[in-house]
């Protein structure tokens, strides 16, 4: 017994380990996305719709003189962030993968965020929205990157490790299960009621929340 704790002790420090070094390398590819664009300030003001107007004598002098209705009006824009997500490198010319409802507003400007919190700005130059990715690109050279592995070569059972800017507030968030499924199908919802049928894709149980989208899975 105590000869098949040991083993299996060793057993799962190896995986600790072995999970430790991968985030170790990988982390440095993965980035944060952040979706800016101007928006409307609008400023609200009342009138009072009767004005000086009592009806040819009808009614009272200052009866509706405190009636008050709301009224809008835009005052200028503002810069705001309308939404976030993750890539990662995929070269060291400073190619980004990433998913296409990541950076689907074309009007945005995309903001990347390193690993060491460098703010760099990004350029989408490709868009897919039937296989659901982009490609950025951003300026300079030399970035660290991930290799892109051979998902036929996937097994269920396998370790899988997922890293991502969770709830787009915690940068370069790691969560760790299992390949639950392959070649799943699903029809995916869009926050601006649209939808469309994703195929061939990787099921897995490692946490997921809104703001990984884009971000890698890896095996061990």
């Amino acid at each position: 017994e105590d000869k098949l704790k040991g083993k299996l002790g060793g057993i799962w420090a190896e995986q600790e380990n072995t999970v430790v070094n991968i985030i170790e390398k990988i982390n440095p590819a993965v980035v944060s996305i952040i979706a800016t664009k101007d928006v409307p300030i609008i400023e609200q003001y009342y009138i009072n719709p009767f004005g000086d107007n009592n009806f040819k004598g009808l009614i009272p002098p200052g009866l509706f003189d405190d009636f008050q209705v709301p009224q809008y009006r835009q005052k200028g824009v503002q810069e705001k962030q309308i939404s976030s997500g993750t890539g990662f490198f995929v070269s060291s010319n400073g190619l980004i993968l990433t998913n296409k409802h990541v950076v689907s507003d074309e009007t945005a400007k995309y903001t990347i965020i390193m690993n060491n919190g460098k703010r760099v700005e990004g350029k989408v130059i490709a868009r897919d929205k039937f296989q659901d990715i982009a490609i950025l690109e951003v300026q300079g050279s030399n970035y660290p990157f991930i290799p892109l592995g051979d998902s036929d070569e996937i097994k269920v059972g396998q370790t899988a490790i997922a890293i991502g800017n969770a709830l787009g507030e915690f940068q370069n968030t790691v969560s760790v299960g299992v390949i639950s499924g392959l070649r799943r199908t699903i029809i995916a919802s869009g926050g601006a009621g649209e939808s469309e049928k994703l195929q061939s894709l990787i099921q897995t149980d490692a946490a997921i929340n809104p703001g990984n989208s884009g971000g890698p899975l890896m095996n061990s």
